[in-house]
Formats: C-alpha cells, sequence, structure tokens
C-alpha cells in the first residue's frame, strides 16, 4: 500500500502543473498528496506528517510565504523537507528557516522526480505520527486498479 511510502505534498495552484507533477510522482515509490491554496496547504499539514513538501513560491498573494511561516509556527516538529520551487527573476529570497532547498524554475521533470524521491526517502519519520487520511495517489492507484469498490 503506497500509505507505508514516504508521503509528499504539492503545493500549486497551476491546475495543469499540479496534475503534471501529481501523475509523475504518483509513479515512484511515495504517497502523494495535492493542495491549490495555503489554506489547503496548511488543513493537509496539520493532519497529516509530510516527508517532503514541494511549494510553488509563485502562488498568488504572497500565499506561499503566508503557508511557509505558518508551516513552521503549527508544525515546528515536523521533520518535512520543504522543496522551493521559484522564479529566479521575480522570488529574489526565501527565508531559510522555512525551506530546506531552493530549485529554480525551470525545472527538468525527471530530474525534479528524482530529487523529490532521494530527498522524501531521506527523512525520518515522525515519533508519533499523525493518523493520515488515504492520499490522494493510494486513492488513484485503486481506481488504476478497478478495485475502490471492494476497499
Amino acid at each position: 500500500m503506497l500509505d507505508e511510502q514516504p508521503r509528499v505534498l504539492i503545493i500549486e495552484d497551476n491546475d495543469v502543473l499540479r496534475v503534471m507533477l501529481f501523475t509523475i510522482l504518483r509513479h515512484q515509490p511515495l504517497a502523494v498528496d495535492t493542495a491549490r491554496s495555503h489554506s489547503e496547504a496548511i488543513e493537509k499539514v496539520t493532519s497529516c506528517d509530510y516527508a517532503l513538501i514541494l511549494i510553488d513560491m509563485d502562488l498568488p498573494d504572497g500565499e506561499s510565504e503566508l503557508f511557509l511561516r505558518e508551516f513552521n509556527e503549527k508544525r515546528p516538529e515536523a521533520t518535512s523537507f520543504v522543496i522551493a520551487v521559484r522564479n529566479p527573476q521575480v522570488d529574489a529570497y526565501i527565508d531559510p528557516r522555512y525551506a530546506v532547498a531552493v530549485l529554480n524554475k525551470p525545472l527538468e521533470i525527471d530530474t525534479l522526480a528524482e530529487v523529490v524521491r532521494e530527498c522524501a526517502f531521506i527523512v525520518p519519520p515522525p515519533e508519533n505520527p499523525l493518523p493520515c487520511p488515504q492520499s490522494e495517489s493510494d486513492r488513484h492507484e485503486r481506481l488504476d486498479r478497478g478495485s475502490f469498490l471492494a476497499n
């Protein structure tokens, strides 16, 4: 079952990019969830532990920085590895207290998938993990197998 694998959260407001990243990463040995906004992402990280969070720093109205700040305040014990993806011509500075790694756009998809997979596997699981709901990638896998009615 995928939920026993490292869990990744993709925070991306662009529907096409979010679906593309989800599709690529769900075929990795990862459990994957997505969020469209700061508020949706905060809801997910307060109810589940993520090994890795991939956040687009171009979310509207400063939502990216707001998410990183709130995540750090609400989950200071979290062991999540945060990768901030930015446009180097627009995003000049990302506070190192909030992001562990910064990647510049444009991204090579194969390289991104490898970086996410490798980083997710080095994060130790939390001592007292939150009881996460079923991941989006696990639900998709069941749909792909045609077994969603049986489970």
